[in-house]
C-alpha cells in the first residue's frame, strides 16, 4: 500500500492531547508537539552500514551487538524493563543508531508501559521508519500509548489508517478498536470488530483472544470461555506456555481418573480459580495441584482431598515425572468444563480457604479492636502501576476520607511496600494498623489472617480481594465500570460475597462518596454474608457515630 499519511494527532497540533501528555505520563520530558516541532526538516538519521574504522569502533560494534542480543532474549522472556536498559546500553555505542534497533527500544518501552519514553520518541522513530510494516509497527505502539493515557478517539483515527493495509501487524492494530469500544461498554460493537478480523484471517489468534475478552465482559457464555483457550497461541500471554506428553483434559469424565491441575496467569487468579478445584474432586479425580510456591502453605490445609504441590521448575521436568497422570490442565480452564455460566459459578461459589478463628481474634486484639467493634480491611491499589491500570486505583489522600466511618479499626491489606501511604492516612485521621511483621507479598499464611480478622475488606482487583473472599470475608470491589470478571452480572459470579463497585477513572472520590452514603446499607450487607462467627455492631460504624 502507499505510505499513509501521517494522522493529525501525530502533528504539533496544539488542539490535539498531545499538550495533556505531559501531566498524564510523569517523567516525559518533551510532549509529543515539542519533539514534533525539533525534529521537522532533520533528515533520518543514516543507518549504521559502514565497518568500524577503528580498534575501538571495532569493540564497540561487537559489544553493541551482543547487548542488542542480550535485549532481545529479555523483550522475548516479557523482562521488559531489562530489556530497555540492554538496548540503552546498545544505543549509547552507536554514533548513529540503525533504525531498527531504535524501534527496538520502542517496543521495550510500550512492553513496560514507559509511556514517558514513547511520547519523547515516537516522531523521530516513526520519520526513521522505512518499510510500511515498520511504520505500522511503531504507530502500533503510539496506539497503545494514546489508549493508555486515555485518548480512544485519537488512538482509533489511527487505527482506521491501517485498517485496509496488508501489513504483518494488521490485525494486531485492529484487535485495539475492539478493546477500547470494550472500556466504553460496547460489547456488540467490540466483539464485531473482532470478528471482523476473523473472517478475513479465520487462524487469527490475537483476534479470537481478544473476542473471548469481550465475550467475557459481555457475558457471552461458554462461547467465552471455549475461545479463551486460544490464550496459549498468544506469545504475549504472561503465563508460560506448557508442554506434556499426556492428553489435555477437554470434559471426559473423570471418575477414577488422574489429573494434574497446573498453575497460570498472577496470584490472584490463581485463588479464584483454585475455588473450582473441588468439582473435580467432586466428579471423583485424584487430583493433583501445582501451585505457585508461595500459595502452597495457603492451599494445602485448605484443599485437604487434592495434592498440592509447588511448580516444578522447567529444568526439572521430565515426561516420567507425569507420566502417571491421565489428563492435564491449566487451572484456567476449568471453568469451560465445570462451570460454564454465571449461573453455575453463583450457584457453586463456597468460600474455599480454611480459616482461623483464634488467630484471627488475637490480630484483633494486637490491634485494640473490641470484640463487637467493626474493622475494615483497605487495600487500595496493585503493586503493578502503570497510566491504564492507576486510573481506577486509589491514594492514601481517598482512603482516609473512611475516618468517617464512626469508631471502626483499619487493617491495612496493602502487600507491598506502603508505609508512606499509610504515614499519610494516619496523619490525616485514619486510625489504620499495619502489620508490617508480615511480608503480605510473600506470606499469604500470614496475609490471609489478617484478612480473615476482618468484618469487612475494600479492595482494588488484587490478590488482596480474592484471598478475602475466598475466605467469605464480605469483599467491596472496586474497579472498572466493565470489568470481565463480571461475566456480564451486576456483580462478582466468583464469589458468595464479594460486591462490585465501578469507579470512575480520574474521579476515584466519587468511589467514596458512594461507599459513605450507602454505608448503612453496606454494613448490613456485610452482616448478612459474614461466616466468621464474631457477633458485631455495626451501628458503631456508622458515619458520625
Amino acid at each position: 500500500m502507499a505510505n499513509p499519511k501521517p494522522a493529525r494527532n501525530q502533528a504539533g497540533d496544539a488542539s490535539r492531547p498531545e499538550d495533556a501528555l505531559k501531566a498524564r505520563m510523569i517523567g516525559a520530558q518533551t510532549l509529543l508537539a515539542a519533539v514534533a516541532a525539533k525534529t521537522q526538516g532533520q533528515h533520518p538519521r543514516k543507518p549504521f552500514n559502514a565497518p568500524p574504522a577503528s580498534k575501538a569502533e571495532r569493540k564497540a560494534s561487537k559489544k553493541a551487538i551482543e547487548l542488542t542480543s542480550e535485549a532481545t532474549k529479555a523483550l522475548h522472556a516479557r523482562r521488559y524493563k531489562v530489556a530497555e536498559t540492554l538496548f540503552d546500553q546498545a544505543i549509547a555505542l552507536f554514533p548513529s543508531p540503525p533504525h531498527r534497533l531504535l524501534i527496538n527500544r520502542l517496543t521495550a518501552a510500550s512492553k513496560a508501559a514507559n509511556h514517558a519514553y514513547v511520547a519523547e520518541h515516537y516522531p523521530q522513530v516513526r520519520a526513521m521508519a522505512k518499510t510500511d510494516d515498520e511504520k505500522a509497527t511503531v504507530d502500533h505502539i503510539w496506539i497503545d500509548c494514546l489508549v493508555a493515557a486515555g485518548y480512544p478517539d485519537q488512538a482509533l483515527e489511527l487505527i482506521e489508517v491501517w485498517r485496509t493495509s496488508d501489513v504483518k501487524t494488521w490485525a494486531s492494530i485492529q484487535t485495539v478498536a475492539g478493546i477500547i469500544e470494550e472500556d466504553r461498554g460496547n460489547f456488540d460493537r467490540a466483539m464485531a470488530i473482532q470478528e471482523a478480523i476473523l473472517a478475513r484471517d479465520p487462524d487469527c489468534a490475537v483476534a479470537r483472544w481478544h473476542l473471548s475478552l469481550h465475550q467475557m465482559a459481555a457475558g457471552k457464555l461458554p462461547e467465552a470461555f471455549q475461545n479463551y483457550d486460544i490464550r496459549w497461541e498468544i506469545s504475549d500471554f504472561p503465563s508460560e506456555h506448557r508442554k506434556f506428553e499426556i492428553s489435555r483434559w477437554q470434559g471426559e469424565a473423570l471418575e477414577g481418573k488422574k489429573i494434574l491441575v497446573w498453575r497460570e496467569q498472577g496470584v490472584g487468579d490463581e485463588i479464584r480459580f483454585a475455588g473450582l478445584l473441588s468439582d473435580l474432586v467432586m466428579a471423583g479425580a485424584d487430583v493433583t495441584f501445582e501451585c505457585t510456591a508461595k500459595l502452597v502453605p495457603l492451599f494445602r490445609p485448605s484443599l485437604p482431598d487434592i495434592k498440592v504441590t509447588p511448580v516444578v521448575p522447567a529444568a526439572n521436568r521430565t515426561p516420567a515425572l507425569y507420566a502417571e497422570f491421565d489428563f492435564e490442565t491449566p487451572l484456567g480452564s476449568l471453568a469451560r468444563f465445570l462451570r460454564p455460566s454465571a449461573e453455575a459459578l453463583q450457584a457453586k461459589a463456597r468460600p474455599f480457604l480454611k480459616r482461623s478463628p483464634e488467630i484471627e481474634n488475637n490480630v484483633r486484639e494486637a490491634m485494640n479492636a473490641r470484640p463487637d467493634q467493626p474493622v475494615i480491611g483497605l487495600c487500595w491499589r496493585s503493586s503493578l502501576r502503570n497510566l491504564h491500570r492507576d486510573k481506577n486505583y486509589l491514594r492514601a489522600e481517598h482512603i482516609a476520607a473512611l475516618k468517617l466511618l464512626g469508631r471502626s479499626g483499619f487493617i491495612c491489606l496493602q502487600y507491598d511496600q506502603c508505609g508512606e501511604e499509610v504515614a499519610i492516612m494516619q496523619e490525616l485521621g485514619l486510625p489504620v494498623t499495619q502489620f508490617s511483621s508480615i511480608d503480605q507479598m510473600n506470606d499469604l499464611a500470614g496475609a490471609a489472617l489478617l484478612a480473615g480478622a476482618c468484618d469487612l475488606v475494600i479492595s482494588a482487583g488484587t490478590a488482596t480481594a480474592e484471598l478475602a473472599a475466598g475466605l467469605g470475608v464480605p469483599t467491596l470491589l472496586f474497579g472498572p465500570q466493565h470489568s470481565r470478571i463480571r461475566l456480564g452480572t451486576d456483580g462478582m459470579p466468583w464469589h458468595a460475597a464479594t460486591r462490585y463497585m465501578p469507579t470512575i477513572p480520574d474521579e476515584p472520590i466519587e468511589l467514596m462518596k458512594t461507599i459513605l452514603f450507602d454505608w448503612e446499607k453496606i454494613a448490613a450487607w456485610a452482616e448478612d454474608k459474614s461466616i466468621s462467627g464474631r457477633k458485631i455492631d455495626w451501628s458503631q460504624s456508622y458515619p458520625g457515630a
